[in-house]
């Protein structure tokens, strides 16, 4: 009787009504559960890796380095641990301080001005995008090589200098080798076609004022552009702090070393410091917190009210420097691409990479070699798959994970999204890193240690960001009605996906699956710490050859992976002109 007094007093009824609250809130929709499960998935996948790396540098850990939080202080004065921090910030900041305004520059060029071939121009940026960056690097190498190097060989021969005046093993190198393979081209390739949605009546207004074209774009396009710029920019600097192959390979000679390498090297040593690894890179993801709040606050935010589907185009007219600026774009991009493209394929044929007074100059040898061995079989097999692997992954998930953001109303909505934006801002060797732990860490996930599917894993997450927001451009672009349609004659919202949607989104799928795939045959940073000698890709192998001088071998690997990747990219560039794909994120 006292219980049933409780309950029927107001108190009681109060409680009863907050009760009934809490479970309409938390009461599982049917509808939702796509949404929650997809949720539990990628929470898992993405948070938890990250979650063991500063778990396991701050708490006592008897398997990785028991020192608790003494492991800090331990870290920290390990030799050159502040210095590989450091290293890492004077690399970012020149290589997207020098990359951005030349950027901004040549994709206002290209898409508000008269000059000629200007979609040609703006894919042949996409081809720079698709080129590994070791192949690029290892082809510069014929030029600039302090020892060898024509250019350094050609001044002194001249007399202009006592020793070689330019070396790619140095600071300046490392910043140059990001230049001319990654940081500009990936700059260019997003920012043109935000630059060419801009609605010309704003050029005109500022022209009519007496502004030249370089004070317009100075004063009046850059900042109405500026949360685009800022988007990019800080993209450029999430990448920046990625960087792993060219610092290990450029600044091993030198002793020079970023945090990526910092913990690789940690790893490397035996025993294993898995706890100042952690250390290390629990500081870089704390050092990248506000780079994620500020990306995802420039990329939610709606201030671009001067783009809009009813903006008229505004071409400004270059007169006499039209075809100037033409031949200095065109020339870049030459240099850029076929130029160290060229070199790496002429030292894969070299008896001696870069020594060209010998009286036998070119072999096939390093190309039958490689062809006939053994190791670089199983790698190129393995490449394949890892990049089929990836691509036929990210296709099915990316595309489910972009229909339920975009159509399927709920509260998971957010969450999801941040999830798939998460993995952008995570450096690959720290991704890596975190999976290490967990397959060591987990009995059940013990197996996974050195196979594929971790590998794939890994691929996946990393270009999930771009992926999903390609395919969720196109998702919104398809008018509602087209499901409706399906739901009205009593189909499920699995069976409209499967008859209507995908159809109607196959070619935005092929464009992704061979980005997805361009991008996991040449990744390195990311899988290093995951792969084994059964699992090695090319990219590793060549990596490999690199750092132990057998440049000729490594030259035959990066042709190799430069023609496949060019392939990406021309089957990239055949579909989206065919079917009028939107090659970039929304």
């Amino acid at each position: 009787m006292v219980g049933l007094r409780a309950l029927s007093s107001p108190a009681g009824e109060a409680a009863n009504r907050a009760y009934a609250r809490i479970a309409r809130r938390w009461r599982v929709d049917r509808s939702q559960l796509p949404m929650i499960i997809l949720v539990l998935i990628l929470g898992f996948t993405v948070l938890y890796p990250l979650g063991a790396v500063v778990i396991n540098s701050i708490l006592p850990n008897s398997t990785f380095g028991g020192l608790g939080l003494g492991v800090w202080g331990a870290a920290f004065s390990e030799p050159g641990m502040v210095e590989a921090i450091t290293n890492t910030l004077k690399v970012v900041a020149w290589t997207q301080g020098t990359s951005l305004p030349i950027a901004i520059f040549i994709a206002w060029i290209l898409a508000r001005t008269n000059i000629p071939f200007s979609r040609w121009i703006e894919f042949g940026f996409w081809v720079l995008f698709f080129l590994p960056s070791l192949g690029v690097t290892t082809g510069w190498l014929l030029l600039f090589d302090p020892d060898y190097g024509l250019v350094n060989k050609w001044l002194v021969g001249l007399g202009l200098f006592e020793t070689s005046p330019f070396s790619l093993y140095s600071f300046g190198g490392i910043v140059f080798a990001h230049l001319t393979t990654y940081s500009i081209a990936v700059k260019v390739m997003l920012l043109t076609p935000t630059f060419r949605n801009l609605d010309g009546a704003i050029e005109e207004a500022s022209r009519i004022c007496g502004a030249s074209a370089l004070n317009t774009l100075m004063r009046v396009v850059v900042p109405i552009m500026t949360p685009a710029i800022l988007v990019v920019g800080l993209m450029g600097v999430i990448h920046g702090l990625e960087a792993f192959e060219i610092e290990l390979f450029l600044g091993t000679p030198f002793e020079f070393q970023v945090f990526s390498t910092k913990i690789f090297l940690l790893l490397q040593e035996d025993p294993a410091q898995y706890a100042k690894a952690g250390v290390l890179a629990t500081s870089i993801l704390l050092m990248m917190l506000p780079l994620i709040v500020l990306q995802r606050w420039a990329t939610t935010r709606r201030s671009y009210a001067v783009v809009s589907g009813r903006s008229s185009p505004s071409v400004t007219q270059l007169g006499r420097w039209r075809w100037p600026i033409f031949v200095l774009l065109l020339g870049l991009v030459l240099c850029m691409s076929l130029l160290p493209l060229g070199l790496l394929l002429t030292g894969s044929f070299m008896n001696l990479f870069g020594f060209f007074d010998l009286e036998e100059l070119f072999t096939l040898d390093h190309w039958r070699h490689a062809l006939q061995d053994v190791t670089f079989v199983i790698g190129f097999w393995n490449m394949l798959k890892l990049g089929a692997g990836t691509a036929l992954c990210a296709v099915f998930f990316y595309s489910i994970v972009a229909y339920c953001t975009v159509r399927l109303k709920s509260r998971w909505q957010a969450p999801l999204d941040f999830l798939t934006w998460l993995p952008l801002a995570v450096p690959g060797i720290i991704l890596g890193f975190g999976y290490l732990f967990m397959v060591l860490q987990v009995p059940i996930f013990r197996p996974l240690y050195g196979t594929m599917g971790v590998l794939i894993l890994v691929g996946f997450l990393a270009s999930m960001t771009l992926g999903v927001q390609m395919i969720k451009v196109h998702m919104l672009q398809l008018g509602a009605e087209v499901e409706e349609a399906g739901r009205v004659v009593g189909g499920s919202w699995v069976r409209t996906f499967r008859s209507i949607i995908v159809p109607l989104t196959v070619p935005t799928m092929a464009v992704v699956g061979v980005l997805v795939f361009a991008s996991a045959i040449r990744q390195v940073g990311s899988i290093i710490l995951l792969s084994t000698g059964e699992t090695r890709v090319l990219s590793i192998l060549q990596l490999e050859f690199l750092t132990e001088g057998m440049i000729g071998p490594a030259a035959v690997i990066g042709a190799v992976i430069v023609a496949i990747s060019l392939i990406a990219a021309i089957i990239v560039r055949v579909i989206s002109v065919r079917f009028g794909v939107q090659t970039r994120g929304g």
